[in-house]
């Protein structure tokens, strides 16, 4: 019916966008094409299954289209969150769902109301020539930022870190001291390390790892010979960064106390 034409286009635009977004593997692209179903057209077809009778005249019907569209923005991560989690494609198909589902609402409720028509069509704005230069320069604007946010961009000058913990080993019985050590390698490259613990009474035990970036390590260095049974035993764990390069000085350095025993 030709009543609902409308309906028909909206929801078979919302299906197109949708799927392009999800197929298209560039990022700010499948953004650039899901935006109008996110931002307007899930508003624009609640906005119609609510006002059958009257029509809400252009520009206000926008409006109410783009303040409905972000509060389905805000309310669809819930039902989200328990059928598939928020990624793109369970993002799209809640979009697309919404749109089919109130285009449903409209036409059905276009049938109890036979006098209902669908809404005019807005009449296209005439900007003067400064007007529309000044509105492409908005919209490239918006896209060289769409583009540079998804840009990853490298930067060889930054610096990262090197997280290092330190907790009694678990399972140790009366006379054993052993520390759990925790290595966390944030640096920008392949890091060599020298880790050290000296317990008190038991002796310095020394071990050398290597660990890429973004990657980390647990481990345990047991004190060399024991200490004094049933008596806790303190512990000072001390890291360097690449000792074969000559960088000596210490980077990072823990201490604590390690329990005569440790069994559940």
């Amino acid at each position: 019916m030709t009543r609902h034409r409308d309906l028909r286009a909206i929801a078979l635009a919302a299906a197109i966008l949708a799927v392009l977004a999800v197929v298209v593997p560039v990022d700010w692209i499948s953004f650039l094409l899901l935006a109008p179903v996110a931002f307007f057209l899930t508003g624009y077809t609640i906005l119609l299954a609510c006002f059958v009778e009257k029509p809400q005249p252009w520009p206000r019907a926008f409006w109410i289209s783009l303040a409905l569209s972000l509060a389905v923005l805000a309310l669809l991560p819930l039902p989200l969150n328990f059928l598939g989690g928020l990624r793109p494609g369970t993002w799209s198909a809640g979009l697309v769902l919404v749109v089919l589902g109130a285009a449903a609402i409209a036409a059905a409720r276009r049938g109890s109301y036979p006098s209902a028509e669908a809404p005019a069509r807005p009449a296209l704005p005439r900007p003067s020539p400064f007007a529309a230069l000044l509105g492409l320069g908005a919209l490239a604007l918006a896209a060289g930022a769409i583009v540079l946010s998804q840009t990853t961009v490298s930067n060889s000058d930054a610096e990262g870190f090197t997280a290092l913990w330190l907790k009694p080993a678990p399972g140790q019985g009366p006379g054993e001291a052993k520390a759990r050590i925790g290595i966390d390698n944030q640096e920008q490259h392949y890091t060599t390390y020298e880790v050290t613990a000296k317990f008190i009474g038991g002796g310095e035990v020394t071990r050398t790892l290597s660990l890429y970036p973004g990657s980390h390590t647990t481990f345990d260095l047991a004190a060399t010979p024991q200490p004094t049974p049933d008596d806790p035993t303190f512990v000072a764990v001390t890291l360097k960064r690449k000792p074969e390069e000559g960088a000596v000085a210490p980077y990072r350095r823990v201490y604590g106390w390690i329990p005569a025993s440790t069994e559940e």
